[in-house]
């Protein structure tokens, strides 16, 4: 890993390099045999670089951070393998490279290694979150995911197979061997560039510049497999240099990723609408383009008519695209769910207090502006007040100060109806609004009798029979007040009444 200032430096070299090497064999600057030469040795120098780069810096990381640069180095060591391989069938034995050969089993290695690669860059996350809720998602949401990429490794697959594979495996008349290795270039690049897609959108991967230099480094190679493989399948008579840029480019972008410093630890992650936008259309817009392709050549008929292939995997992603729909309708239902008890648990934070689960001061201020609302039914008003409760924090701690408040909750609870409103005002304050009652201080006999002799309280009690206009609930929870006070002067443990 290097310093900010000696990374770019160093990416700036290096793909200064590659585009050099590139260019020189693609523009004529180099003809012949030699360019041949500089562009294969060219491939083999940065393939050579992505894993010393990888094993270098893997010494002096650890955890996830060293396991992907391990991983990484050993597929680009057996991707250089391969090179070295091919390059060996064209410089010194000056002959066509077969296929397959074991350049394909060196070439082909790097993505196993690359699978895993993203793999433990993806199981790297963020913790701690604000999205609780949306990490709570089920298991739909993951196989929404897997169907993502079926879709996308289908539509892009058959897209290749429609226009340059097809015709490759046509022409060549292949073994079954042959047209394994054929149908595994492109069919590996389309997994594993789905896969930095995928873990791309994750807002929760800390090492999202790793991610992103190693997914362009894979599709470097990937634009090259393809290339290849279309020049080979319209019988051009060579593959030019520039066709293999990706092959030079994509190594140094992997090396450099394992050269990449490492995010800030306290980096805030963030994510770009356009971006967002683009995970969301993703398994759309190589559909639509493969099912543009295959409707042209079913409608209009100038082309060959679908092969099984075609029809196989046209098939397989039309279910995909079912099974997918299938999936976010149900995840999207039970998200709405979530969102539901969501809303129904923060409304309920909102009226009650955390500790007794009573309603708080604002939900019993609200009912008993309802009940004075109510000119015809008598109400009464109960303010409870625990005595010498400081002292039990004081003496016991506030943990026995906080079970002796849901002992009283749960006693108060107990004292009066259903319909019956008992909150906790405020500390050790708790209040009581008893409705259609004549006579409240029956309830206030109750709830002192509950109490017991271990629990000692002070209540006034308010009894409105027929509120007058000026009365508010302000002034009647005051007069509930004062009365408790009244009764805590007079020694505690008792009860003072007050009447309009």
């Amino acid at each position: 890993m290097l310093g900010r200032k000696r990374f770019g430096v160093t990416a700036a070299v290096a793909l200064a390099l590659a585009a050099a090497a590139s260019l020189a064999a693609s523009f004529d600057l180099v003809t012949g045999d030699a360019a041949v030469a500089l562009d294969d040795l060219a491939q083999l120098a940065t393939g050579l670089f992505a894993t010393t780069a990888c094993w270098w810096t893997a010494r002096r990381a650890s955890g996830p951070d060293r396991a992907w640069r391990v991983l990484t180095g050993f597929g680009a060591f057996g991707w250089s393998v391969g090179q070295a391989l091919w390059t060996w069938y064209q410089l010194v034995e000056e002959r066509a490279v077969p296929s397959p050969s074991p350049a394909d089993a060196g070439y082909l290695s790097i993505v196993p290694f690359t699978f895993a690669a993203l793999l433990v860059i993806g199981s790297h996350r963020r913790s701690g979150t604000p999205d609780a809720l949306l990490d709570r998602r089920s298991r739909s949401a993951r196989v929404v995911l897997l169907l993502d990429g079926l879709i996308v490794v289908g539509s892009l697959f058959l897209l290749t197979w429609t226009t340059s594979l097809g015709g490759l495996v046509a022409v060549g008349n292949p073994s079954t061997a042959a047209f394994l290795v054929a149908i595994a270039y492109p069919l590996t690049d389309l997994v594993l560039l789905v896969i930095v897609v995928v873990l791309s959108a994750d807002r929760k991967v800390v090492l999202r510049p790793q991610l992103r230099l190693l997914g362009l480094g894979v599709v470097g190679l990937a634009a090259s497999d393809l290339a290849f493989a279309y020049l080979v399948s319209v019988r051009a008579p060579e593959v030019p240099p520039l066709a293999n840029a990706g092959f030079v480019v994509g190594p140094v972008l992997i090396g450099l990723a394992a050269l990449a410093p490492p995010p800030p630890r306290a980096a805030p992650v963030r994510t770009t609408r356009s971006w967002q936008w683009a995970y969301l259309l993703m398994p759309y817009v190589p559909l639509l383009v493969s099912s543009v392709l295959v409707l042209r050549r079913t409608v209009i008929g100038d082309l060959a008519p679908l092969d099984a292939v075609e029809i196989g995997c046209g098939f397989t992603v039309f279910v995909a695209v079912i099974l997918r729909q299938l999936a976010t309708i149900v995840d999207n239902t039970r998200l709405a769910a979530m969102l539901r008890e969501s809303e129904r648990t923060l409304a309920h934070q909102a009226h009650h207090d955390p500790l007794t689960g009573l309603a708080n001061r604002a939900l019993f201020e609200r009912r008993l502006e309802e009940a004075m609302a109510d000119r015809h039914s008598p109400f009464g008003l109960l303010f409870v007040d625990l005595d010498d409760f400081k002292s039990v924090n004081d003496e016991a701690g506030h943990a026995r100060g906080d079970e002796l408040l849901e002992q009283v909750a749960h006693r108060l609870r107990g004292c009066v109806r259903d319909t019956d409103v008992v909150a906790r005002l405020g500390g050790d304050e708790f209040g009581v609004l008893v409705e259609g009652v004549d006579e409240p201080e029956k309830v206030a006999f109750r709830i002192l009798d509950a109490l017991g002799d271990e629990i000692s309280a002070s209540v006034g009690v308010v009894v409105c029979a027929d509120p007058g206009p000026e009365d508010t609930a302000q002034s009647v929870l005051r007069r509930a007040d004062q009365a408790m006070y009244e009764a805590k002067r007079d020694g505690g443990r008792g009860l003072v009444i007050h009447h309009p």
